[in-house]
């Protein structure tokens, strides 16, 4: 079966449950969509929305609301500590040249779509700053120089 025929399968199927517009209800379609697809698309959102009878932004929330669902085909995600002990240690340096070496979109994804830049006020890693996670891994007293090595490590694969 086609991606795109089980995706609309999901979305009837949830847009003709009890408490279709519930939050409960709306993630896991979303779940499912995203397992279906590996990401969320747009124009998934889209259908979902006219089917429910909800606004798209709504599904957007509960998108960025759960940090597990994607709505971008990225690979990779790198968490930058943004936090005052990580500021004072130049992360927001570290931030300023991932963005430009990523040349990330507002919403942190990198020109190439496979990189999601994302930034967090504390990581609670305060005595070992700045401090960045990639793809859950935690990388402790970075440097410009390691992170963009980094970066064009996570380019290759």
């Amino acid at each position: 079966m086609k991606k795109e025929t089980e995706v609309r399968e999901i979305i009837e199927y949830y847009a003709g449950q009890k408490e279709a517009k519930s939050q409960e209800n709306l993630t896991a379609m979303l779940r499912e969509i995203q397992e279906t697809e590996g990401w969320i698309p747009a124009e998934a959102c889209s259908i979902a929305a006219e089917k429910i009878g909800i606004k798209e932004s709504m599904l957007a929330c509960i998108i960025k609301l759960y940090p597990s669902l994607k709505s971008a085909p990225y690979v990779h995600e790198i968490l930058l500590c943004t936090g005052e002990r990580c500021q004072r240690k130049d992360s927001l340096e570290l931030l300023a040249a991932v963005k430009e070496k990523l040349q990330t979109d507002k919403e942190g994804l990198s020109k190439d779509k496979r990189i999601l830049l994302t930034t967090r006020n504390c990581l609670k890693k305060c005595s070992t700053s700045p401090n960045i996670y990639v793809d859950k891994v935690h990388y402790p007293n970075m440097t410009k120089d390691k992170l963009l090595k980094l970066i064009d490590k996570l380019r290759q694969e």
